[in-house]
């Protein structure tokens, strides 16, 4: 039996205390509808790093809570208690902007492709719609030269290691750059790695809904042992070169992971130029 998340809130808490966390090198963040402006600028170079600590939340916890964010909670639970249907994504890569490649679908259907899934196994959504993700703007992205919009979730945010998913978009069309699944190294807890695994596993069917279930296992598997073995004190910029890059016709993953940041899966389109120039990088290019 898999382990979701709402099984190992209270176990989490009682083991992580309060911290407080930080946000830094953007230019704004927003959460929901609410817009928030941070006053640091982004560093040259750094425009779209995954940040180590996915410094994503405002302040120390526990805290009281008061009426409004007991209506969120509600509202969170109604929407995720949902029916959510499978939804088979027909993908395509374009370039949107000049260097910049896209999966031509929008973000909120990949969020409905993942759901559909997760409800089909689990009778509940994973997946908030991509209004309630914390979201960051950067003028660069790891892909992109173009100003890009990086997408951030949580399921619960008060659970500091909870395995969570990023997803960037162009900042003037509604497509995807890139996919990464995260997982924080540095816990300790078991079933928090289960749980990465199960985003690794819906996110990976989402892209290739025709890959048996074991072949599915078997290439999350093998990334994520990769990351491990190919550990790096560089972190995860638009100077970072992965070991290896799996390909099928023109989606691309790869695994990541600098030290002091998160084990990251990363989906990005491909051509066969990008392939090649990959390649010239030194890395490894494996077509499955």
């Amino acid at each position: 039996m898999r382990i979701r998340p709402k099984d190992v809130v209270m176990a989490a808490l009682m083991l992580i205390g309060a911290v407080v966390f930080t946000r830094a090198a953007v230019k704004g963040v927003t959460y929901g509808l609410q817009h928030i402006e941070v006053g640091s600028e982004q560093l040259p170079g750094e425009a779209a790093a995954e940040d180590q600590a996915d410094e994503d939340s405002a302040g120390p916890y526990p805290q009281e809570p008061d009426s409004e964010d007991n209506l969120q909670v509600e509202r969170t639970e109604e929407i995720l208690g949902e029916e959510a249907r499978k939804k088979e994504l027909h993908i395509e890569v374009m370039e949107n902007r000049p260097g910049e490649l896209v999966f031509q679908v929008p973000m909120d259907d990949f969020i409905d492709s993942f759901n559909g899934l997760y409800w089909a196994d689990k009778g509940e959504r994973y997946l908030l719609p991509s209004l309630q993700w914390r979201s960051y703007v950067y003028d660069t992205s790891i892909h992109s030269n173009h100003k890009t919009c990086r997408y951030h979730y949580s399921r619960d945010e008060s659970i500091l290691p909870l395995p969570t998913i990023t997803v960037y978009a162009p900042s003037n069309a509604d497509y995807i750059q890139e996919i990464t699944v995260n997982y924080d190294a540095h816990s300790s807890f078991e079933q928090m790695y289960t749980i990465y695994e199960e985003l690794c596993y819906y996110t990976l069917k989402v892209m290739f809904p025709d890959l048996l279930d074991n072949l599915i296992r078997e290439l999350y598997t093998t990334l994520n042992r990769l990351a491990f073995e190919h550990d790096t004190n560089m972190k995860y910029t638009a100077e970072s070169v992965p070991c290896a890059l799996y390909y099928r016709d023109n989606i691309g993953m790869y695994p990541y992971f600098a030290w002091g940041e998160d084990v990251h899966l990363c989906i990005i389109p491909v051509t066969q130029a990008r392939i090649e120039e990959m390649r010239n990088k030194g890395v490894e290019i494996i077509e499955f």
